[in-house]
């Protein structure tokens, strides 16, 4: 058997183990308990002054996901029944990166005296980049804890199980819609309008007005269970019922009929992501994980809500599609250039063959670039990086398709009047996102791949030749200087794996044109 399949055959095993763990013969109140052993182990990590590599959301979402998927038995789940499961629940995160790595190539796979050693097939300079420019997108300076707050903070006995009063938690959902707003605004490739539509009438600002109250009892219990030492006690659990009195008395200026529908998209159920989805249902009652509940990821909270119904997908993908517009707004920085968008291209049976969503041309040295523009939303979890990674795909093949057309001479273009014409110039091929950078090789020879982010973190370009630089030979960060792959070892089932793991080494990286 080859290495790969008999590590794929390896993992599988492994997550067969999962479902024999006695605790799945517990009752519905499982979920409860599991939530609790993890956010226990994580306040354990947090007090112990450990930096965990660890993504707890991941490891709260997989428990939420199990939970849901295995039958309910009865009974309590103890709490070392919990742990064993929370065990797996981390474990699992490493198999999804490890089983994802290698079904897409990124992972080569061989056998070293039984164990596997699983190396990286391509350069990760691209991963690391995108890591490093979304560390400084993050917001540096965010509200602090007003003095409401802190006084109730201060003041609150360990023991109370009541929650704050109202001008507290005005105070903190106030906190929260500024903490939410400074994040939005820190996207260098821009925000979700607040009139953006996320149908049946809602707009995004209508969800934002909730999301603030949900983030706002989320960021106040974690605060509060810091200053009691007891970062379990982050999890909040209320009646459904209680939880609509709240949203409804902090979010006046939004309908009732739209309070219902944002907290009945922010549920969990199955087939939806804790990611974007991240209220858990527990018969009346609703918990709110604060780890599941970020403001950095409210824009793609919003949209892959609203997405993932199909009578909303279209017309909320087609006014997510009119954000490209920003990648020929930046182009029109660059002097001495004509930037076009949408410009279409026919054959010469007369039937459309596609379109050039933004070209710009230096009409002196005749020099060009087409852009395939995809805007998918943001990426929250290893399954959408991937999807994401199709797109570039298939928009480079697409890009290619229609470039075979046009240097054929089967497919011709229009240009502006004033441009020179499409044959006199020397074009460079290219595909665009807002965010991600492509982190594997395309499948279309002499095409490109890039994000509107890398490209505003270097700043404007003097001239065309220097951004068509900047796009076939890009700046990285440098293996030894910016980041190192060292090698993390873990058992799979009776297996060890040896694997290539990116430690970066500093964040004071930002590419640089020339």
């Amino acid at each position: 058997m080859k290495p790969e399949l008999d590590l794929l055959d390896t993992i599988a095993s492994a997550r067969d183990q999962v479902r024999m763990l006695p605790g799945w013969d517990s009752g519905p109140d499982r979920i409860y308990e599991l939530l609790r052993t993890a956010t226990k182990v994580r306040a354990m990590e947090i007090s112990a002054g450990v930096t965990s590599e660890l993504p707890w959301e991941s490891v709260l979402a997989q428990l939420v996901v199990w939970h849901h998927d295995y039958p309910v038995g009865t009974g309590t789940c103890t709490e070392e029944e919990a742990a064993d499961i929370v065990l797996a629940a981390a474990a699992a995160h490493r198999l999804d990166l490890l089983e994802t790595g290698v079904r897409n190539g990124a992972y080569r796979v061989r056998m070293t005296g039984g164990d596997f050693r699983v190396r990286h097939s391509w350069d990760v300079s691209t991963e690391v980049a995108d890591m490093l420019l979304e560390h400084d997108a993050r917001p540096t300076r965010v509200p602090k804890l007003s003095a409401v707050e802190l006084q109730w903070i201060a003041t609150r006995p360990a023991g109370s199980r009541s929650g704050p009063p109202s001008e507290v938690l005005r105070a903190s959902v106030r906190r929260a819609t500024e903490t939410i707003d400074v994040y939005r605004r820190s996207v260098p490739e821009g925000q979700v309008p607040d009139d953006f539509p996320l149908g049946d009438g809602m707009t995004a600002g209508d969800m934002i007005s909730v999301l603030a109250v949900i983030m706002g009892i989320a960021s106040l219990s974690e605060h509060t269970a810091h200053r009691l030492s007891r970062l379990e006690a982050t999890l909040v659990h209320m009646p459904a019922s209680r939880l609509m009195a709240v949203i409804a008395k902090m979010c006046r200026n939004t309908s009732e009929v739209h309070q219902a529908l944002v907290v009945e998209r922010l549920t969990y159920r199955p087939g939806r992501s804790c990611r974007t989805s991240p209220l858990i249902r527990h018969g009346d009652v609703v918990i709110i994980c604060p780890p599941l509940v970020t403001p950095r990821a409210v824009d793609p909270i919003m949209l892959r809500s609203a997405a993932r119904d199909y009578r909303r997908f279209g017309p909320t993908g087609r006014a997510q599609g009119e954000r490209a517009t920003a990648w020929a707004t930046w182009m029109r920085t660059i002097p001495g250039t004509l930037v076009a968008e949408r410009v279409p291209a026919a054959r010469n049976d007369g039937n459309p063959a596609g379109d050039l969503d933004v070209i710009i041309v230096d009409p002196v040295k005749r020099q060009g670039l087409c852009l395939e523009i995809k805007w998918p939303i943001e990426a929250l979890s290893l399954h959408e990086v991937m999807k994401v990674e199709n797109w570039i795909t298939s928009a480079a093949q697409q890009l290619g398709r229609l470039r075979k057309e046009l240097l054929a001479g089967t497919a011709t273009t229009q240009m502006p009047s004033e441009w020179p014409a499409f044959g006199s110039v020397d074009w460079t091929w290219c595909v665009g996102t807002p965010q991600q950078l492509s982190t594997q090789p395309l499948p279309v020879p002499d095409m490109h791949a890039t994000s509107l982010r890398y490209l505003q973190a270097l700043g404007t370009p003097p001239d065309l030749d220097a951004l068509v630089t900047a796009l076939t030979r890009p700046d990285l960060p440098v293996d030894g200087v910016h980041f190192d792959v060292r090698r993390r070892s873990f058992p799979v089932g009776r297996r060890q794996v040896h694997l290539d793991a990116i430690r970066v080494r500093t964040t004071d990286w930002r590419p640089r044109l020339g």
